[in-house]
């Protein structure tokens, strides 16, 4: 799934399967804050070869994890909420922070 996202929110999204995309669109679209991103990570556990499928360990897999929806304010301190909570992890991602590489292909850039 490729997942577009300006200022935080989740704007787009599409799918070789069109009827997956509209499912997780309208999914999050129909929901106040729900296309809002919550949470944002950088997985750091290089020793994970791959995704197993167990979403407290996958999120730590080198790349990044989001996740749309709830921010869950009493432990962040958000100012806001949404009933949903998605969370999205993302293999081979390329990550900048303040223009300096960091991540190239799921790889941290030393």
């Amino acid at each position: 799934m490729q997942l577009e996202i300006q200022a935080g929110l989740l704007v787009g999204c599409s799918h070789s399967n069109q009827m997956i995309a509209d499912e997780f669109w309208i999914y999050l679209d129909g929901v106040e804050n729900g296309s809002r991103i919550g949470e944002f990570a950088v997985g750091t556990n290089e020793f994970l070869g791959r995704l197993i499928g167990n979403l407290l360990q996958d999120e730590k897999y080198p790349g990044v994890h989001v996740a749309f929806g709830n921010p869950y304010a009493r432990y962040t301190g958000a100012t806001w909420e949404s009933p949903v909570h998605v969370d999205v992890v993302m293999e081979h991602t390329s990550v900048w922070v303040d223009d300096r590489q960091i991540m190239a292909d799921g790889r941290f850039v030393y």
